[in-house]
């Protein structure tokens, strides 16, 4: 009591934290003073563990240890004798390692998600996760998703990844291996989809369900990595892992996207329905329409021809690829 809560968060953690009580206070009423705290703020962070002076002789002989909560922040008015007060409430749940023992068999995982981008960046990760990998979002936010992948599961992985980028997506691929934040592989399957930008052809990213099948062998999954136990790889595997996972940035940015092909001729449907439903408004003026027309001369255009360059040369009385339009606009 009396301490500053923010002397308890891990260092890694501040920025988020101390970023997430400035937006909550920045938020202001119309008469200035910050809302009333019903808004609520969710963030993920590490608390310090006490540490006891029974069970050592000084406390700096003890490593520091913290546990992973999440944190609802409010922020609420109170009213004192004096004047009105702005607290800040926090109500903090800790997470667990989803794993008890070695190795242990999943029988009914909670799924969760992951999107990265094209050059296998991760955008985004369930907090669903946290219990089975044991990372904050903002830990592995921004990083290498190719990175997660055991060295040597990148050779089916290529193969799927191929899959990915010429069918959208894969209903649920064999069992593979993915890194935990102890530096220990958990045992997922994963159901894969995809967003292909149908303009450019190009994928956008990857989303992946993955559904955990078998723990690591180190249950705790927050546990720090230990150096000793790390995966030792000789130069050689070090290169093939690297070369795979080139192949697959590859595979994502350079070959052609069947859904992209779909998208394109579902584009083109979208274009002749509107096509001829303008055609159908256009080709039944009424005769009245038709005698003022021929009596008003245009000094430059008539109105059709005029209308063909607004509408940027996209003409209902042409093929979509044989247009005499004026103008060679491409359609948007």
């Amino acid at each position: 009591i009396g301490r500053s809560f923010i002397d308890f968060i891990h260092p890694k953690d501040r920025t988020t934290f101390a970023s997430q009580i400035t937006s909550g206070v920045a938020v202001p009423n119309v008469n200035g003073t910050p809302q009333k705290g019903i808004s609520v703020s969710v963030m993920f962070c590490r608390i310090r563990r006490y540490r006891s002076l029974n069970t050592c002789y000084g406390v700096k002989d003890r490593t520091v240890n913290y546990v992973p909560f999440l944190l609802k922040l409010t922020f609420k008015n109170i009213n004192d004798d004096e004047s009105k007060v702005i607290y800040l409430v926090i109500q903090a749940t800790p997470f667990f390692s989803a794993f008890k023992v070695p190795n242990e068999i999943i029988s009914k995982p909670v799924p969760f998600l992951t999107r990265h981008i094209a050059n296998g960046t991760l955008e985004y990760i369930d907090p669903e996760s946290i219990p089975y990998l044991g990372y904050l979002p903002q830990d592995i936010t921004d990083k290498d998703a190719l990175l997660l992948y055991h060295p040597g599961d990148l050779e089916y992985l290529q193969q799927v990844y191929e899959k990915i980028v010429k069918q959208g997506g894969v209903a649920r691929c064999k069992p593979y291996k993915m890194m935990a934040q102890n530096g220990d592989y958990v045992k997922v399957e994963t159901e894969w989809s995809s967003f292909i930008n149908p303009w450019s052809k190009k994928l956008e990213f990857v989303i992946g369900k993955h559904h955990i099948l078998e723990g690591p062998k180190i249950p705790d999954v927050f546990q720090a990595p230990d150096p000793e136990l790390a995966l030792k790889l000789t130069e050689e595997e070090k290169n093939k892992a690297n070369s795979r996972r080139e192949n697959i940035l590859r595979i994502m940015n350079e070959v052609r996207t069947k859904p992209a092909e779909v998208a394109k001729q579902l584009m083109s449907k979208r274009c002749q329905d509107l096509a001829t439903f303008m055609e159908s408004l256009i080709e039944e003026p009424s005769k009245n329409d038709e005698e003022i027309r021929l009596d008003i001369h245009e000094p430059e255009h008539s109105y059709y021809e005029r209308d063909s360059v607004m509408l940027g040369g996209i003409s209902p009385h042409h093929d979509f690829n044989d247009s005499k339009s004026s103008t060679a606009t491409p359609v948007s």
